[in-house]
């Protein structure tokens, strides 16, 4: 990856375990720098320069984790024509929405298979 721009990584920040685990794996992967973490909020509210600046970043594909099958960050970057998305939600790591707790250890494991098999 050396020589390749990293790819985009937007996540959900939900309110739900599920939400905390998709905000807390793209965070790790940016801090690892493996992927750039971009802001979700400002697709939502419609910022034309910086969704201008994704679309013209998609080339690879923007990975978007969604903590459950809603699949808001997905959706979101749908309704701006952003399409080429990675699409990873949490609760295929066997992560229960409201009931599997939060632990450090469930990060890294979700994030190093992100890692070995997305990027």
């Amino acid at each position: 990856m050396e020589n390749q721009e990293k790819r985009y990584i937007i996540s959900c920040s939900g309110a739900s375990n599920t939400g905390e685990y998709a905000d807390r794996v793209a965070r790790l992967l940016d801090s690892k720098e493996k992927a750039n973490m971009v802001c979700m909020a400002k697709v939502a509210i419609g910022d034309q320069n910086f969704i201008n600046k994704l679309k013209s970043k998609q080339g690879n594909g923007i990975i978007a984790i969604d903590g459950c099958g809603v699949q808001c960050s997905k959706k979101i970057l749908l309704k701006e024509n952003i399409d080429n998305i990675i699409n990873i939600s949490i609760t295929d790591y066997g992560i229960i929405k409201g009931q599997t707790p939060v632990v450090v250890e469930k990060i890294g494991e979700i994030a190093e298979d992100i890692i070995n098999t997305k990027l």
